[in-house]
């Protein structure tokens, strides 16, 4: 719409109909004398509403009119106007009174009969947040290769010290780094967002949940984890599977695992019990594998675990706070 009589109307009703963008029209007074359809829905007034007011006190937030009307006079004084014929991101004030992150760019033209300037706003909003949205992905990603390095470099350590020789090393090295692998693959499915422990489960465990004599039952809530609590839980799975492939229910005499997740109000527990065995006892030496459950429950999920040996089995229970997101 159009306030002024001094304008080709008709040339400029044009361009304020068929801009895709906001158009403000205008004129050297700081008066809006046009105001389009777009420019309606991007901030709360119509156009009867908004011709004959001051644009820098409609649409423009408090910090920057004093810079506008300067600008203003300064180009009215000079003819230099910095902010002419070039896009720039800026905020624009909504009726209401949020503010609004617009592309905006200024064109002084008199083709329509007086001068005017034509501004062009284009709602941003979608934009910044895609971006922001990106820069907290990459920013997770960078953390979790981080994470990674310092945990495959912590394995290579540990495992060279707590074995034989070199071909043991390659053994189980290789099969802490398998765990760790299907972790990530689980994480990058999930992209930003938390885990099911249900699905990594199944994944490390795939092996024994198969066939008619399935060694393996998994039940409970399904419950999500934060990265690093996943990295966590996946290493610690893998130990204990491990162990029972050597020791317990997955050595040779049909054992059975009974895994299971529960979650209190702020706090998760897993449960991992294996049964159906015979001579099963306290080990006497506490092996590498025991150990790094112990550093991940207790460091890096600040968690508690008991274990206890029944006839037939053992039972590991671990108990662990939620992390929150941001800590991840």
């Amino acid at each position: 719409m159009i306030g002024d009589p001094q304008f080709d109307n008709a040339g400029l009703g044009a361009v304020l109909k068929t801009a895709l963008d906001a158009v403000v029209v205008m004129n050297p007074d700081g008066i809006v004398v046009g105001w389009n359809d777009v420019a309606e829905q991007s901030f709360g007034w119509t156009a009867r509403q908004a011709l004959g007011q001051r644009m820098s006190e409609i649409i423009i937030p408090p910090r920057h009119r004093e810079a506008h009307e300067r600008g203003l006079a300064h180009f009215l004084a000079t003819g230099e106007g910095p902010v002419l014929d070039r896009h720039f991101e800026i905020e624009a004030l909504h009726r209401d009174g949020h503010e609004i992150p617009v592309e905006l760019s200024i064109t002084r033209t008199e083709q329509f009969g007086a001068p005017v300037f034509l501004g062009f706003l284009r709602d941003i909003t979608e934009r910044r947040e895609a971006k922001r949205r990106q820069e907290l992905l990459i920013g997770e990603l960078d953390h979790r290769n981080r994470n990674v390095l310092a945990v495959v470099g912590a394995l290579a350590s540990q495992t060279a010290r707590n074995v034989a020789g070199l071909e043991e090393f390659l053994t189980v090295f290789s099969g802490r780094l398998t765990a760790l692998g299907q972790a990530h693959e689980i994480l990058t499915a999930g992209a930003s967002e938390d885990s099911s422990l249900t699905r990594l489960a199944e994944t490390l465990l795939a092996g024994h949940l198969a066939g008619d004599h399935a060694q393996v039952a998994i039940s409970g809530k399904e419950i999500l984890v934060a990265p690093r609590q996943l990295i966590s839980i996946g290493m610690i799975l893998h130990e204990l599977i491990t162990n029972s492939v050597k020791y317990g229910a997955f050595r040779g005499q049909p054992g059975f695992v009974h895994l299971h997740f529960s979650a209190l109000p702020e706090t998760i527990v897993i449960e991992w019990t294996e049964s159906g065995q015979t001579g099963i006892a306290s080990p006497e030496r506490r092996g590498f594998g025991s150990r790094m459950i112990d550093l991940n429950v207790l460091h890096e999920l600040n968690g508690v675990l008991e274990r206890e040996w029944h006839d037939g089995g053992m039972k590991l229970r671990v108990q662990f706070p939620v992390a929150r997101r941001n800590a991840a």
